[in-house]
Parts: C-alpha cells; sequence; structure tokens
C-alpha cells in the first residue's frame, strides 16, 4: 500500500509540474463558462432586436397598408415592374418583393438565408393580418360585429417544461465537456505514466526499484483515476456556477430549473467518479500496446469520440432505453443530466454502477495480465 501511495504521489506531482499538460487537461472546464456567456449574449441579443425587413412591391399601397407594414417592421419600396424588383433583390436592395395581380399575392424570397426566410414569414404576417382587416370590413358591412365574429373562443400557453430548448443544448455541450475533460485528463495521465515512460526508457529503470509490478501499476492508474475526478469536479463547479450567475443576468436563463441539492450533487460526484475509473483504466490498456507518445494519442481519441455521442442524443431529443445505460461513457453523461433536471430514477442509477464495476474489472484484469507480460513493458 505504501509504494502504490508513493506511486501516486510522483504521478501527481509530475503532472502538476507541466504546465503545458495541465492547460490541455483544464481547457474543457473553462471553456463551460465562456459558452455560458456566449450564448447568453446571443440569446439576448436575438429576443431584444426587432428584425426589419427592406422589401419591394409592385402596386400602390395604401395608407393602412402602410401601417401594417410598419406593424410588422417592414420598409417597403414601390417598384413599377417586376423585373425592377428583381434586379433590385440582386443587387441586394431589397431582401424579398411582394406581387399583386388580379388581388393574388405572390412572395418572392430566398428560404436558403436567413433574411430571406425573416422576410417572408413578416410579409405573410402582414397579408394574414391585411386578409383579416379587410374581412372585418366585409362583415361589418353586412351588420355583423367583426369582434363577435372573430373571437369565438380564446386560447392561452401553459409550458410543460420550463427549460427552454437553448439552454437544454448548453447544458447538453456542458455536460458532454465534463466528460470530455475526464477522458483528455485521465488520456494524458495514461499516456505520460505508461507510453512516454516507455519512449523514454525510464519505466526499465523504475522495475529496479524494490517495488512489485501490480504496485505500479496500481499507482499509476489510481494517479489516473484522481486526475480525471479532479477535472470533473471543477468542469462541474464552474457549469453549474455559470448557470446560476447566468440566471441573474441574462434573460434566457430566467426560466433554467436545474435540480441542485445535497442529493443530486452527491449523485453527479459519484457519476464523475465511475467514469474517471473507468475512463482511466480504458486509457490505460489502450496505452499499454503504444510504443510513444504519438501513437498513444491516435488510441486515445476514440474515446473522445464517444464521449460526444450524449451531446447529439440531448440535443435531437432521442428517447433512450434501459439498454442505452449499459453504454459506458454514454450513460454517465445521461445520468447527470438528468440528475440535474430531476428526471432520473434509482433503477437507471444502480443500472449504470453495477456496468461499471463489471467493465472495470474486466479492464483492471486485463490491464494487470498485460503489464506482467514483458513484451509489453519494453515494446519487445
Amino acid at each position: 500500500m505504501r509504494n502504490i501511495l508513493i506511486t501516486i504521489k510522483k504521478e501527481l506531482r509530475s503532472i502538476f509540474r507541466d504546465k503545458k499538460t495541465l492547460r490541455a487537461m483544464f481547457i474543457y472546464p473553462i471553456l463551460i463558462p465562456c459558452m455560458v456567456i456566449l450564448y447568453g449574449n446571443i440569446g439576448d441579443s436575438v429576443d431584444n432586436e426587432e428584425a426589419s425587413s427592406t422589401i419591394g412591391v409592385n402596386y400602390e399601397i395604401t395608407t393602412e397598408e402602410k401601417e401594417l407594414f410598419k406593424e410588422f417592421n417592414l420598409e417597403v419600396i414601390e417598384y413599377k415592374s417586376e423585373a425592377e424588383m428583381n434586379d433590385a433583390y440582386k443587387d441586394k436592395t431589397i431582401s424579398a418583393y411582394l406581387t399583386k395581380k388580379d388581388n393574388i399575392y405572390k412572395i418572392y424570397a430566398d428560404e436558403s438565408s436567413t433574411d430571406g426566410m425573416n422576410a417572408e414569414g413578416q410579409i405573410a404576417a402582414y397579408l394574414d393580418s391585411y386578409n383579416n382587416l379587410l374581412a372585418s370590413k366585409f362583415i361589418a358591412s353586412k351588420g355583423i360585429d367583426p369582434e363577435t365574429a372573430f373571437h369565438q373562443l380564446s386560447y392561452e400557453f401553459e409550458s410543460l417544461e420550463r427549460n427552454n430548448y437553448m439552454v437544454t443544448v448548453l447544458l447538453a455541450v456542458s455536460l458532454t465537456y465534463t466528460i470530455l475533460s475526464i477522458c483528455i485528463s485521465s488520456s494524458n495521465m495514461a499516456i505520460l505514466t505508461t507510453a512516454t515512460e516507455k519512449e523514454n526508457g525510464t519505466l526499465e529503470t523504475i522495475l529496479t526499484f524494490p517495488i512489485k509490478k501490480g504496485e505500479l501499476i496500481t499507482g499509476k492508474y489510481l494517479s489516473s483515476v484522481v486526475v480525471g475526478f479532479i477535472a470533473a469536479l471543477i468542469s462541474l463547479i464552474l457549469m453549474i456556477g455559470s448557470f446560476k450567475i447566468g440566471s441573474m443576468h441574462y434573460e434566457i436563463f430566467k426560466d433554467i430549473s436545474l435540480h441542485i441539492t445535497c442529493a443530486s450533487l452527491v449523485g453527479c460526484a459519484l457519476m464523475c467518479l465511475l467514469a474517471s475509473v473507468f475512463i482511466s483504466g480504458v486509457a490505460m490498456f489502450l496505452t499499454a500496446f503504444s510504443k510513444s507518445y504519438k501513437e498513444a494519442q491516435s488510441k486515445i481519441g476514440l474515446i473522445n469520440l464517444v464521449g460526444t455521442i450524449p451531446m447529439f442524443v440531448s440535443i435531437l431529443n432521442v428517447e433512450v432505453s434501459r439498454l442505452y445505460y449499459l453504454i459506458p461513457i454514454c450513460n454517465y453523461e445521461q445520468i447527470l443530466q438528468e440528475l440535474l433536471l430531476s428526471k432520473t430514477s434509482a433503477v437507471n442509477i444502480l443500472i449504470v454502477l453495477a456496468s461499471t464495476i463489471v467493465y472495470t474489472y474486466i479492464v483492471v484484469q486485463s490491464i494487470i495480465k498485460l503489464y506482467n507480460s514483458e513484451k509489453i513493458l519494453f515494446n519487445n
């Protein structure tokens, strides 16, 4: 046990002395508050901005229409022909144009561009409003009250989920960065403590010391777990703090409802620990076959790739089954999200816990078997 603790202390001291490695390890946690600030500013600017579009028409507009155009933030330029409007559109003088023939309106807009889509939507809203105005006049001319005719029912919106889509996406990305911080930290630690030492020849020297192979590998493995866990906790703290601060300063976060309790925080810490334990084991297993630092990095890339899958599952709102909780790395992020949104169940947590124990046992036994081989230790 003493040799294991000495190995852990040695490895941690070496990693925390390397500033370049530290920057690479903790880049994802630092990105989380940056994203929250960026999303907050973008979201508030989009909500507060009243988009105005310039369009062309080839007919004489009435006073009533002019008022409606202003209401829907449409600046109108009158042209004599459709050809003139088409030329103005190509010159980017207008974003779209509207023609009228025999009381039939036709909207011309580029739906592949943001300006074109905005203009098209505003024109369609204007035409609906103008149509209702003409209908009201027609009904009134028949001696019917338009208010009574058009207000046969009323409705209102009641949101079932308080978190808006943008915040849901941001939470998914933040949790992905949390898992990726574990992947990067644990992988870098595994590479430095195995592949790099084999490449430099220092592993052979260490094995001449009075320490068993099992104690050496266990110490290296646990040091990787510690680094990954620290990176994950920093990510969680920055993420929760950023969302809390964002809810006080940005309108887009005002309805955020993260479930922050002692139980949820303990659960999140447990998931981060499980993720660190498993990912560190896989990283050490993959780097065991590597003869150089670069080769180890290329093999570790697979772990980072798997870590991004849950983000797309959340963004696309894919319904997951119980089998999903058996998929390592993906299941940790899913449980973290459920804990913070108060949607998880004890069964799902038990599935993740039990599967991690089984997977980790298999991986650790494989690592021990590998490092008992002279071929793996000395790259023969």
